[in-house]
């Protein structure tokens, strides 16, 4: 529990942070489309940390909440040689695929992807 807080308040920190450099934060809500737009801009650094911060958080906050005993991963990306920018630009192919979900919650979308496309072995 400590360190589940812990992570919170880095990530309070880093917001307030990123905020006090007049640096522009998106909403708590990011779409999907929304999402997938901050890491089209290429040249732009804040938008890319944006991005590759936020994914990572995802699937960071994923492995760290989910209970071994009480539920079974459906994510399963250990064996992969991909960078986290292969993961990036595979999740923003995928949407371009599956418009569906542009005004889900990123961080929704971003799991529906990963298990879709990482998921793990059954039996």
């Amino acid at each position: 529990m400590k360190f589940k807080l812990s992570v919170a308040s880095a990530c309070v920190a880093l917001l307030s942070a990123a905020s006090v450099a007049n640096a522009q934060v998106p909403k708590a809500s990011t779409t999907t489309q929304e999402f997938v737009a901050m890491c089209s801009k290429t040249t732009d650094v804040a938008a890319q940390n944006f991005c590759h911060g936020f994914s990572q958080g995802v699937y960071e906050t994923y492995l760290i909440t989910r209970h071994p005993k009480r539920a079974k991963p459906f994510i399963c990306v250990e064996s992969s040689k991909n960078t986290r920018q292969d993961y990036i630009n595979g999740f923003m192919t995928w949407s371009a695929s599956n418009p569906k979900f542009n005004q889900t919650a990123a961080a929704d979308t971003i799991l529906r992807y990963l298990g879709e496309t990482f998921p793990c072995k059954k039996g």
